[in-house]
């Protein structure tokens, strides 16, 4: 009885099966899709709605977007020496990565038991900003590069005629010839920006030209301490990944917001954490670029802390609000001011300031030679004073003494400097520029990284540092001890 039952509703979906192909052969399926399909929950309408956002501002921004193909000539043996001379360095095996392809370990994959010398190239991304040829990326996917390409969206490939570049804000302008008006992104403003605001982001992860993903505004006002300009960052969820660098973080009116620039990673890869330069930032600084060839900022010379809970209590402050002073510089435009040691900040020109990195973006865009107010609370109570603020003393384009054997630019380091870049070193020289197609350059070499030994001399002075590489290169071997915010790390290469 139960065998029969089993064998009737067999039979039963069988023929209903049967029955219904013989029904979608006598009609066009279509028709029977059209008459089948169920209403359309109100949800998928709201879905669809969003799709089409995110396609219209793709198909607005991708014509706009190029990749970047930058070639560095590896000298030989330069590698074979150190096991990882990027170790160390800002944005070298660390946490907090670039996102300029994987220019690094080819390199090592390169000159790893190769004394030949070599060519090593790596990706990165840019946008179009003007329609004469200007294209906006970050410094480091260009800097020390022998050769810069770019790549249009139609495949057509130019090489760049000029670059300017900031290493402080990581951003650079390069300039290519273009034969029509090329299409161009608008710059939108980071400051209308609201944390869980849609974002696309756009770039060559891997190679892979013209990807978007999709994500939000995680963040705003990240103050990242491991980069030597200890400035803001947009902070997104976005999948960026290497060979995303300079490539542009869009919002839902089609209007770049910021430059993909780093990721903060365990993998190696996209851990849903990446930080973008403010375009606010970007174009202020392109615009210097581009006019001058350098950024001129301000300075107020001081040394900043953010306000803890333990500092507040000590400070008698009820709310956690401001930064504190830590140390004025003498003779700066803060200490001509009246500012003190411990002094709070609470409003430059008229801004709220609630961390370091904050106050220095704010202070760095005023008009040097203008006067600003300043609030503060000094012993409870506050106080306003006007500071007149002076051109920054230590600017990349004109601080520092030349050492064309290695080519870089140094100063001694002071405390000062060794504040702002975030580390406790006391004494070596500290790299404020890289010359392109130099030794230091094809080394990985950056600004903000301390050289404290060269060989088994310690670096106090600037004519230490001399005498030293003299020595270096008459034994055609450059050993440098190197410090950042993230360690120190001993390098060794040829140098002839």
């Amino acid at each position: 009885m139960g065998s029969k039952r089993w064998a009737l509703l067999l039979a039963g979906v069988a023929g209903g099966a049967f029955g219904a192909i013989a029904i979608l052969n006598s009609r066009p399926v279509s028709q029977v899709q059209a008459q089948e399909e169920p209403p359309r929950p109100e949800a998928l309408a709201h879905a669809d709605e969003l799709s089409s956002a995110f396609r219209w501002v793709a198909k607005r921004t991708l014509p706009a977007v190029v990749s970047i193909r930058s070639v560095k000539k590896v000298p030989a043996g330069a590698m074979a020496n150190s096991a990882d001379p990027f170790r160390g360095l800002p944005f070298g095996d660390s946490p907090l990565d670039d996102l300029f392809g994987d220019l690094r370990e080819r390199m090592r994959e390169q000159q790893q038991g190769d004394d030949s010398p070599g060519v090593a190239t790596g990706e990165g991304s840019g946008f179009i900003i003007s329609a004469d040829g200007v294209i906006m990326t970050n410094s480091h996917v260009v800097r020390g590069a022998d050769e810069v390409v770019v790549i249009l969206a139609d495949g057509s490939e130019h090489k760049v005629k000029d670059i300017k570049a900031d290493e402080f804000s990581d951003v650079a302008v390069l300039r290519i010839e273009a034969d029509r008006k090329l299409p161009t992104l608008p710059l939108g403003d980071d400051a209308k920006v609201e944390i869980g605001d849609w974002v696309l982001a756009f770039g060559s992860p891997f190679g892979l030209d013209r990807t978007v993903t999709q994500g939000i505004i995680s963040a705003k006002s990240r103050g990242l301490r491991n980069l030597p300009s200890r400035q803001e960052f947009l902070q997104t969820d976005a999948a960026i990944n290497p060979g995303n660098s300079g490539g542009p973080l869009v919002n839902m009116r089609g209007e770049v917001i910021g430059i993909n620039t780093a990721i903060e990673t365990r993998s190696g890869g996209y851990d849903g954490v990446g930080f973008a330069v403010p375009v606010s930032l970007a174009q202020w600084v392109g615009d210097q670029l581009l006019a001058d060839g350098k950024v001129r900022r301000a300075y107020l010379g001081l040394t900043l802390e953010d306000l803890t809970s333990e500092l507040a209590g000590a400070l008698d402050m009820a709310a956690r609000r401001g930064v504190v002073v830590s140390e004025v510089r003498k003779a700066s435009p803060a200490d001509k001011a009246g500012v003190q040691v411990q002094d709070v900040i609470l409003r430059l020109d008229n801004k709220e300031v609630s961390s370091r990195q904050q106050l220095i973006s704010i202070a760095e865009r005023l008009k040097i030679g203008s006067s600003y107010p300043l609030v503060a609370i000094r012993n409870g109570k506050e106080i306003e004073l006007t500071v007149t603020v002076a051109e920054f003393p230590e600017q990349l384009a004109d601080a520092g003494e030349s050492m064309e054997e290695l080519g870089v630019e140094v100063q001694v380091l002071t405390a000062e400097m060794a504040e702002r870049l975030g580390m406790d070193a006391t004494e070596g020289v500290v790299i404020t520029a890289v010359k392109r197609g130099s030794i230091a350059a094809r080394i990985g070499l950056q600004p903000g990284v301390v050289i404290a030994r060269v060989g088994k001399t310690d670096i106090r002075t600037l004519d230490d540092f001399r005498e030293a590489l003299k020595a270096a290169k008459e034994r055609g071997q450059l050993v440098l001890l190197l410090k950042t915010a993230k360690g120190t790390q001993l390098l060794s290469v040829p140098f002839r």
